[in-house]
């Protein structure tokens, strides 16, 4: 009878168990896609294109988790000397490296001269070695392939020199500003001015062809920078992992052949999400207010209560209503007051910046409405601007969308937000990786797989000390085929290399490092979402606090939402104390992203702390561009 049962026992732990990539304290490893344990010599066909199990971590040791959670541990002799535990590196600065400029030239054309002079010339001026328009590969490619195709003729000139349709690209080229962009990067080399008189009036022939390349050229820059960004994120941090979807350069030029409006082809290609129309409109008022204001800013000086009066306050509402607390508009004579009413706008601006909510104008309160207005503020927005234009163009009819730098978890359906969570996201030394992925798989009571680095470097010296020690504290040891043996009946002496042959696993339960549940979107970074035993977390305001998964504040109603299930039905798959997968059949995408600033539902324009220094590395990007374009 004993037999009997112990084979049951030992049955239903193998057939409860889940391995995977888990995290809390274990989510610091970023653990291998989730596999069952009969899938060991059968592993998924999905698989990371590279492999996070050996980057370095700052694991807290075994003994320290489970002091944490409360469980206790037997006594026994202190080791000698303390656990080496891993460390991971800061990411080292940025050295942005920009994408390569080369010469356009084709000096391998075989087609003959063509008839036309303004043909002939661009043929000539496609072949010269010496010209001045500068393109990336791609970018030179589809454009030599573009007046192959047409003969050579000219896009936007005429013997008249240049055409309306030509003027409507400078036209908005010279307006780039207003959509977070450079003008100067869209200036056409031959030129001086985007009015310059080389675009009016008979010219050389060479000339023109010179300027029709060069518009041409610039017109794919401006295609490639709208609806893919100026930036390659992937350059700017290892913690992106994004390719945003470049309008492909052959169709823009074809498009720019057809269209009867070329600059409104080009003006559509920026993104068309609500929230860049938001943060293009802010951007407008806050060049506007600094232009007006000199600086824009807020000057220092004595703290104002309500009720008081201060030059500073007119300045002051309109940075509130620029911000979307509220109009600015007063009678005439109390602009200077600071009334109940702009008292209570402040306060929420105060809640909202994370600071004391005094309903006064304090240095605090000066120092956030300044980072957010004047020249902090233009380039905030600009920023974010860019990260739209790496964004899929297809979020998906329903999807997840993570802010990282604001620890919050929206669902979308049908473009409505539907539920919102509070997350806890990597601490700066493991980020959480942006990138988008789709939701595939909800495993209830999951196991957590103790790393490979966590058994060499901390378990292994505690078990040649103490063989039982993993026996004591209810977790199991696994070996290949399947079987569970005793972590007593084994000699860890052998394995001086600290690698072991066996599964470690900690069993679902209270103090699982996951919690209740898991929620995975298999990715070559091995994140994924998950529940936590430490939910007192969620209460502090700055939540970069985990090592790269994101853990969620409420996961039963996660689970629920995903599933289209109700509690009850939730609470029976938890409550039945066994590790189960279950798919998410609800087509539901994933975006792991990165917003320091982004619009409320009410208008308010919301800026975040950037944890990760994100806007510091873009601002620094943006610069070497700068240099590297003179």
């Amino acid at each position: 009878m004993n037999t009997a049962r112990s084979i049951l026992v030992v049955a239903s732990i193998v057939s409860g168990l889940s391995l995977g990539s888990t995290p809390g304290s274990a989510e610091r490893n970023r653990e291998r896609p989730h596999f069952s344990l009969f899938d060991i010599f059968d592993r998924p066909k999905k698989r990371p294109s590279y492999d996070y199990w050996n980057r370095k971590r700052n694991y807290e040791t075994v003994d320290e988790y489970f002091n944490r959670n409360g469980r206790k541990k037997a006594k026994r002799k202190r080791l000698a000397a303390p656990v080496r535990t891993i460390e991971e590196k800061p990411e080292p600065p940025l050295v942005y490296l920009p994408e390569k400029l080369e010469i356009l030239k084709a000096a391998n054309l075989t087609e003959a001269q063509p008839s036309g002079d303004l043909p002939a010339s661009i043929h000539t001026e496609i072949k010269s070695k010496k010209s001045a328009i500068r393109v990336t590969a791609d970018e030179g490619k589809a454009l030599i392939g573009f007046y192959r195709e047409n003969g050579f003729r000219p896009l936007w000139v005429s013997h008249q020199g240049l055409g309306e349709r030509g003027r409507s690209l400078l036209r908005l080229f010279e307006s780039a500003a207003d959509d977070g962009m450079v003008p100067e990067d869209y200036i056409p080399p031959s030129l001086t001015l985007f009015d310059d008189e080389l675009t009016s009036g008979d010219k050389p022939v060479n000339l023109l062809a010179r300027l029709d390349l060069e518009l041409s050229a610039l017109a794919l820059r401006y295609a490639r920078h709208a609806s893919g960004g100026r930036l390659l994120p992937n350059r700017l941090t290892k913690y992106y992992d994004i390719v945003p979807e470049t309008v492909d350069l052959a169709t823009a030029m074809t498009a720019l052949l057809r269209s009867p409006d070329p600059a409104g082809y080009l003006r559509s290609l920026q993104p068309d999400h609500p929230t860049y129309a938001a943060l293009k409109r802010t951007l407008a008022e806050l060049k506007e207010l600094k232009n007006e204001e000199r600086s824009g800013m807020i000057a220092p000086g004595k703290r104002v209560a309500a009720g008081q009066d201060d030059p500073r306050i007119a300045l002051m509402r309109r940075h509130l209503a620029l911000l979307g607390y509220g109009e600015a508009d007063v009678l005439p004579g109390e602009e200077t007051v600071l009334d109940d009413i702009l008292s209570e706008r402040l306060k929420t601006f105060q809640t909202d910046a994370r600071i004391k909510p005094t309903g006064t104008l304090d240095a605090a309160t000066i120092l956030a409405l300044n980072s957010r207005t004047g020249a902090p503020g233009i380039a905030r927005i600009t920023y974010n601007m860019e990260r739209l234009r790496w964004l899929p163009k297809n979020l998906g009819q329903r999807y997840v969308f993570v802010n990282q730098a604001s620890y919050s978890l929206q669902v979308v359906d049908a473009g409505r937000e539907i539920w919102r969570s509070n997350v806890i996201v990597g601490k700066t030394n493991s980020q959480t990786v942006a990138f988008s992925d789709k939701m595939e798989t909800i495993v209830f009571n999951p196991s957590w797989g103790v790393p490979p680095s966590i058994m060499k470097n901390e378990m292994l010296p505690k078990l040649r000390r103490d063989p039982g020690y993993l026996d004591r504290i209810g977790y199991r040891v696994v070996t290949g085929s399947g079987k569970i043996v005793h972590s007593r009946s084994i000699n860890w002496w052998k394995y001086k290399d600290g690698k072991v042959p066996y599964l470690i696993l900690q069993p679902p339960g209270d103090d699982n490092a996951l919690g209740e549940v898991k929620f995975l979107f298999p990715n070559a970074h091995s994140i994924y979402m998950h529940d936590t035993p430490t939910r007192e977390l969620f209460k502090k305001s700055v939540r970069a606090l985990s090592h790269g998964c994101v853990r969620v504040e409420n996961p039963r109603r996660f689970a629920e939402i995903l599933l289209g299930v109700d509690s009850a039905d939730i609470a029976a798959r938890i409550d039945a104390g066994v590790s189960q997968d279950t798919p998410v059949t609800n087509e539901t995408y994933v975006h792991l992203a990165y917003f320091t600033a982004w619009p409320a539902a009410d208008g308010r324009i919301l800026f975040y702390d950037d944890i990760y220094g994100r806007d510091e590395r873009m601002g620094r990007a943006f610069s070497t561009i700068a240099v590297a374009s003179r």
